[in-house]
């Protein structure tokens, strides 16, 4: 799926001022972990088997900003743990997006219903939702039932409520070619997500 326009031409603006001033590395996009705590389990992530005294740690706003600031880059991933159990993503989030960073929050969007009229939709913001495939193949991934229900519920509230949402997901060496065809099926044709990334 093509970028956003607006992002096309922040991204090609940006990439021309380093050739221009001849920088040779430069950042792209940043990823920003805000935290490792994390409301799941899922089997292929090591973040919550840290010690309970970095779980409970949270990057202060201006630390986020601060980072984000000195890297100069205009795309933001905001990962973790679960980023919206950080009691001021929101205002980490606005901040950036007045900065004109796009901000790609991360989420496995269990919290999000509860947390959405904390954000506003901005063409700098999408949510990124974690679906690791179909029913079954997802909650078996995060290693809980239910989930991949919240998450397409989540899905279809923000998109209802005029937010970008795209989504991430990671296939196994169990993946056939044909449950990777049914998951980007489902989430192109039946949720309509706006961008998939793998």
């Amino acid at each position: 799926m093509p970028m956003p326009l607006r992002q096309s031409l922040r991204v090609g603006s940006y990439l021309m001022k380093q050739k221009l001033t001849r920088n040779k590395k430069f950042p792209l996009l940043v990823e920003l972990e805000p935290l490792f705590a994390c409301n799941l389990k899922c089997a292929g992530c090591g973040k919550i088997q840290q010690p309970h005294t970095i779980l409970k740690q949270r990057m202060p706003v201006e630390q986020a900003i601060g980072a984000v600031e000195e890297s100069g880059a205009p795309m933001v991933s905001i990962a973790g743990g679960e980023p919206l159990m950080h009691p001021q993503i929101d205002v980490i989030v606005a901040e950036l997006i007045k900065r004109k960073k796009f901000v790609f929050l991360c989420t496995n969007a269990l919290l999000l219903p509860k947390k959405l009229d904390k954000f506003k939709p901005s063409p700098y913001f999408s949510w990124v939702v974690h679906i690791d495939g179909l029913k079954d193949r997802h909650d078996e991934s995060v290693c809980k039932e239910g989930v991949f229900d919240e998450a397409v519920a989540a899905i279809k509230l923000a998109k209802s409520r005029g937010f970008t949402v795209n989504t991430n997901t990671t296939f196994f060496n169990t993946d056939t070619p044909q449950t990777i065809i049914d998951v980007l099926s489902y989430l192109n044709d039946d949720l309509g997500v706006d961008q998939m990334q793998n």
